[in-house]
C-alpha cells in the first residue's frame, strides 16, 4: 500500500468529491453515491485518507470523502487532490479557528476545480471569497445558481421547484424529510450539473433515494403513531429536525434525547432548549454517558431551561417505553442521538443497544 505521506492521490486518476461542514456530511455522501450508482458509475464513500489509497489501488474512479475538521486539522485532507468541494454549513457560534480550518481546503482548491457553496449559511460568502476555483452557489432563502422554491414538506417526502441560474428547471421529489435535506439534495444537483448532467435527468435519480439508516428513519405503528430514529446529536441538528417536523406533524411531538459525554455544558443546554421548544413532551435520558455520571449530563441539559414539559428517565429503554405509552394516534415519537449505532457506552462497559429495534420491540409488547 502507498504511504500517505509519500504522494498525493491524483485527481487525474480519480474523481474525488469532498464534503466540508458541520452537519449532513454522511447524508450528502450517500445521496451522491446513490446518484453515481444509478448512472452506472462505480463509487465509494469514506472519511479517511487510507480508504482513498485503497480506492486508488483498486482503480475505482469516483470517490466521495467526508472531510471532517479532524482530517483537515491533521492535514490528511491536504493529501487529497479534490475535483469538487462542497461546503454545507458551519457550527452555530463557530470559532475563528473552526472557520479557518474549514476554509483551508477551499483556499487550496485550484482554478480548474469546482467549489459548491451554501450561501444561506452565514459564512457562505466568506467561503466564496477564499477560493479561486469555479463556484456554484446553492440556497433556499436567497438567489443562487441553484435554488429550491415552492417547497412542499410531508413526513414521507419533500417536493420543490428547482431553479438554475434564475430559471425554472424542473420539479424535484425526494423521499427525504425536512428543509435541511433540501440543502443536502441541492449539493448533489449542483455537482451533477457541474459535470454535465441535465437537471431533469438528475431529478429522476432523486425520486428513489434509499433510506439512510438512523437518519429520520421511521415507521408507523398500527395505531397510527409515527416512530422516528435520528442520529441528530448536536443543537443545530436537533433544532433543524424538530423545526421541520413541527410544520407537518398533525399530532404532538414527543422527544427522547440525551447528550453524549463528549459535549460541553453549553451544548447540552442548547440541545435541551431546542428539544423543549418544539416538543409537546420531552423524555431526557442517557446517550453514551461513558465515564461521566448520567444524571450530571441531564442536569446540564435542563439547567437554565425554564420550560417544564419534560420527564427524566435515566434508563434509555425505559425512556423509550415511557414516550411510546404517552403517544396517541397522529403523534410523532422521535428518538435522537443514537441513529444507526448498535451499542451504548456506559462507564467501562459497551452494551448492545439499538433504538429502532428497541422501539419495535416495545411497540409489539404493548400493542401500540
Amino acid at each position: 500500500m502507498h504511504k500517505i505521506m509519500d504522494r498525493k492521490i491524483r485527481g487525474k486518476d480519480l474523481n474525488i468529491v469532498g464534503i466540508v461542514g458541520k452537519n449532513g456530511k454522511s447524508t450528502i455522501a450517500q445521496i451522491h453515491h446513490h446518484c453515481y450508482t444509478e448512472l452506472g458509475k462505480c463509487s465509494k464513500v469514506g472519511s479517511v485518507v487510507e480508504f482513498f489509497v485503497e480506492s486508488y489501488e483498486n482503480s475505482e474512479k469516483d470517490v466521495i470523502i467526508e472531510a471532517s475538521l479532524c482530517a483537515i486539522k491533521g492535514k490528511k485532507a491536504s493529501y487529497v487532490d479534490f475535483d469538487s468541494l462542497i461546503f454545507s454549513n458551519t457550527p452555530k457560534d463557530a470559532s475563528l479557528d473552526e472557520l479557518w480550518t474549514m476554509k483551508r481546503p477551499f483556499i487550496a482548491l485550484p482554478l480548474e476545480k469546482t467549489a459548491i457553496i451554501n450561501i444561506d449559511d452565514e459564512h457562505g460568502t466568506a467561503f466564496c471569497n477564499v477560493t479561486i476555483a469555479s463556484i456554484i452557489t446553492y440556497a433556499v432563502n436567497r438567489p443562487a445558481d441553484i435554488n429550491a422554491r415552492n417547497i412542499k414538506l410531508a413526513i414521507d417526502k419533500t417536493v420543490f421547484d428547482l431553479y438554475y441560474k434564475g430559471s425554472f428547471a424542473c420539479r424535484v421529489e425526494t423521499p427525504y424529510f425536512g428543509i435541511y435535506n433540501i440543502y443536502n439534495t441541492l449539493t448533489a444537483i449542483a455537482h451533477l450539473i457541474s459535470i454535465g448532467y441535465d437537471p431533469e435527468k438528475i431529478a429522476q435519480l432523486l425520486v428513489d433515494l434509499p433510506q439512510i439508516e438512523g437518519r429520520f428513519d421511521s415507521f408507523l405503528t398500527e395505531s397510527g403513531i409515527r416512530v422516528v430514529v435520528d442520529y441528530g446529536r448536536n443543537p443545530e441538528a436537533v433544532g433543524a429536525v424538530l423545526k421541520s417536523l413541527a410544520t407537518v406533524c398533525r399530532g404532538n411531538i414527543i422527544t427522547v434525547i440525551g447528550a453524549d459525554a463528549n459535549t460541553t455544558a453549553v451544548e447540552r443546554s442548547s440541545i435541551g432548549k431546542n428539544a423543549l421548544m418544539y416538543s409537546k413532551q420531552v423524555v431526557f435520558t442517557t446517550d453514551n454517558s461513558r465515564k461521566e455520571d448520567a444524571q450530571s449530563i441531564i442536569y446540564d441539559i435542563i439547567k437554565g431551561n425554564v420550560r417544564q414539559n419534560y420527564r427524566i428517565c435515566i434508563d434509555r429503554e425505559k425512556a423509550i417505553e415511557v414516550a411510546l405509552n404517552m403517544a396517541k394516534p397522529k403523534d410523532v415519537v422521535i428518538l435522537f442521538g443514537k441513529g444507526h449505532e448498535k451499542t451504548q457506552l456506559i462507564g467501562e462497559k459497551t452494551r448492545f443497544f439499538c433504538d429502532k429495534k428497541t422501539a419495535s420491540y416495545l411497540v409489539e409488547k404493548y400493542d401500540i
